[in-house]
Formats: structure tokens, C-alpha cells, sequence
């Protein structure tokens, strides 16, 4: 059989969406399934046509499209139906909602006659994060657009909350929707399980996000001028992920309050899982996220985590099971981050927790459920 992922961006970029397409499609071809990535020739940041046109890496063959014509994260290709067409696949699995690829693919999809899956990744970001064209065109392609969906067999939500907003926002039946979350890798959890937390100062409170104005880091560092001084002295917050230009803007702000902030820019896996060891707090300070994979990660190694907003964080890191809400604001955050300082019972508690819960999550067992899921397409 033949499964054809389209996806945004693909290996070497590094992204939540970027991890889940690549695990999919990697556990795939180990299956014996023949297995493509059409993508775009691409980085985030421009950078076009710099990458190899086509390569197999772990069994997954990939195909990178000439771009005709980019905007920030988005790409067009007129060569993406042709290529498909050459590939004739069994089962598409298209990735991010709102791209032309999503609207592409499903009007092939009646020529070709092949089955189709919709991964959205939950793409329903706040005014704040995005801006008011981005939250414009989002506006203008769910209400005149949103009928795209039920061109496709099935949609996968990364939680339950993803699937109401699908639901309820874009109008589609229940039974399309299938949940799905992102997966953990099983060498974490057993690195998380014989971890036990460092009480000593300096606490360290971690981020570990791509760097733009959308995840709101600047809420964090806002936060900590509001904590207790002689408390904030031994305070090193970290950020760790990929600079998209708004880094200076962050490290303007903290030097001018005096905050100790430390960047690790992209980071090796083996200086991920050290610096989730070291993390004393994960502070997650998006209004929206689709999922939140370092939320899961962190809790691994049973970090407690504190966020904010209403979106799959709420689901990765349940409130006052392995973490505390608050309010999006500094003196909200800041006070959340002094008590779980403070308070070591409320501490050892979702630090506990934290470890349990997200044992759900393991790779494993999520994959199943995607092999599953193609099965059934593939006889339906």
C-alpha cells in the first residue's frame, strides 16, 4: 500500500507537526508500507530551494516541491498535483488546515479516487498570538471554506477539545472525527521514571517553544518582575527552540528588568532531555496551543507545569492534576510560579501525577491506533 503525507515542512525542520509526520511515516514504512513525504523546498525562514529535491531518510521516501509562491509559513506549488498524480497513492494523509495543499488535494481527491485524512493540528490561534490579517484570512477561509473537510474520509483532532471546535466552528459531524495526540518517546518515560527532582537553587523554569510573538514568552518574562525579589534572585529562566526573529525583543525586555534569561536556541535531543531533568517549572505562558508537546515532556520527569488560555494545554496538562491555571497575565503567572516554589506539598503532588498521566501518551501505543486507522481505510 501506498501512503502519501503533504505536510508544510518535513525533516530537517523542526516543529510539533514535523515530529508527528515524521513518526507516522517512519513506523509506516517499517510496516512495509511504501511510504512518501511531498513537502515544500523550504525552511521556515526562506531559504528556498536549498534542500535535496528528493531523498529517502529511514525508509521514507521525500519528495520537496518547488514553491510558487511563500508566505510565512504557507507555501503554493503547481507541482504538487502532478506529482501526486506520478505517485498514485492509496491513502493521503494531508497535514495543517487553511494551506492550499488542504483545498488541492481534495479536489484531485475525486479524479484519483484515493482515500484521504485531514490532520488540522489544531490551527485556531487568538487574535494576540497571530495578528488581525492572519485571524482575518482564518475567519474567512472557516466560514467559506470550512465544507472542504468533508471531502476527506476522516479528521484527526490532537484532543477533545480540538474536536468540539472542529465540530461546533466548521460544522462537521462527529463521525468524521477521529482524536489522535501527539506521542512521547518511550525513552523518555523510562529516563522520567528513575528521575528524581533537584530542590536545590537555582530553580529553573523552562520554555521550550519555537521563538515568535505567537507563544507569548514575553507574558513569562513580564511574569517574573512580579515575583518576590529575594526569591526571583534564584530564578534562571531558559528558553530552548528555534529563533524566528522576535529572540531580540525578549532579551530587550528581560535586560532591562534585570531578569536572568538563558537561550539555548535549538537544541540536540540529548540537550533536550537535560535541560527537562534540570527544569524545576514548565511554564507555558501560550493563550492557544494546539497540543503542547513539551508539556508532556516535561512531565515525563515530573515537572509540574503552569498555563494559561483555553486550548490543548488544558488536555496535555490537565489543571490541578499535573498543573496550575491562570489567568494571561504576569501577576496571574508569577504568582502560580512562587506558590509551586513555596508550597513543596502542592509540588510533589503534580509532580507525581505528572508522571502517570503521561504515560498515555508513549509512542507506542499511539501509533497503533494510526496503523488501525489506516487499515480501515484501506479495506473500506
Amino acid at each position: 500500500m501506498k501512503l502519501v503525507h503533504v505536510s508544510p515542512f518535513y525533516h530537517p525542520v523542526i516543529g510539533g507537526v514535523e515530529e508527528v509526520v515524521k513518526r507516522i511515516a517512519e513506523y509506516m514504512a517499517k510496516k512495509s508500507w511504501e511510504v512518501y513525504v511531498v513537502t515544500y523546498n523550504r525552511l521556515r525562514k526562506g531559504s528556498i530551494g536549498l534542500l535535496p529535491k528528493e531523498e529517502e531518510i529511514n525508509g521514507v521516501h521525500i519528495i520537496r516541491l518547488k514553491p510558487t509562491f511563500t508566505w510565512s509559513h504557507g507555501s503554493y506549488s503547481t507541482e504538487l498535483l502532478e506529482s501526486l498524480a506520478k505517485l498514485k497513492p492509496d491513502i493521503i494523509h494531508v497535514h495543517v488546515w487553511r494551506h492550499p495543499h488542504v483545498f488541492q488535494v481534495a479536489k484531485f481527491k475525486k479524479r484519483l479516487g484515493f482515500k484521504a485524512i485531514l490532520h488540522p493540528h489544531a490551527p485556531f490561534y487568538t487574535l494576540d498570538q497571530v495578528g488581525m490579517l492572519a485571524k482575518t484570512y482564518y475567519l474567512l477561509v472557516d466560514t467559506l471554506l470550512n465544507q472542504t473537510m468533508n471531502e476527506y474520509d476522516k479528521l484527526l483532532a490532537l484532543t477533545p477539545i480540538e474536536k468540539h471546535l472542529i465540530k461546533s466552528t466548521l460544522k462537521i459531524p462527529d463521525e468524521k472525527i477521529v482524536i489522535m495526540p501527539p506521542g512521547l518517546d518511550e525513552n523518555l518515560l523510562k529516563l522520567g521514571e528513575k528521575h528524581i527532582k533537584n530542590w536545590q537553587f537555582p530553580t529553573i523554569v523552562v520554555d521550550i517553544a519555537r521563538i515568535n510573538k505567537e507563544k507569548m514568552h514575553i507574558l513569562l518574562i513580564k511574569a517574573l518582575r512580579h515575583i518576590n525579589v529575594v526569591i526571583r534572585k534564584n530564578i534562571k529562566l531558559v528558553l530552548a527552540g528555534p529563533d524566528e526573529g522576535y529572540l531580540k525583543h525578549l532579551i530587550h525586555y528581560a535586560l532591562k528588568y534585570n531578569i536572568e534569561l538563558t537561550y539555548l536556541g535549538t537544541v540536540s535531543p540529548d540537550m533536550k532531555r537535560n535541560l527537562l531533568k534540570q527544569g524545576y517549572i514548565m511554564a507555558h505562558p501560550s493563550p492557544y496551543e494546539g497540543f503542547g508537546l513539551s508539556l508532556i515532556e516535561a512531565q515525563a520527569f515530573g515537572t509540574p507545569c503552569v498555563i494559561t488560555g483555553y486550548g490543548g494545554q488544558i488536555y496535555a496538562a490537565p489543571p490541578t492534576i499535573t498543573s496550575v491555571h491562570v489567568d494571561p497575565n504576569p501577576k496571574s503567572f508569577a504568582e502560580a510560579i512562587e506558590m509551586l516554589i513555596k508550597n513543596r506539598s502542592l509540588y510533589r503532588k503534580l509532580s507525581g501525577n505528572a508522571k502517570v498521566w503521561v504515560k498515555k501518551f508513549a509512542w507506542s501505543n499511539i501509533l497503533m491506533g494510526y496503523e488501525k486507522l489506516l487499515k480501515e481505510l484501506q479495506s473500506g
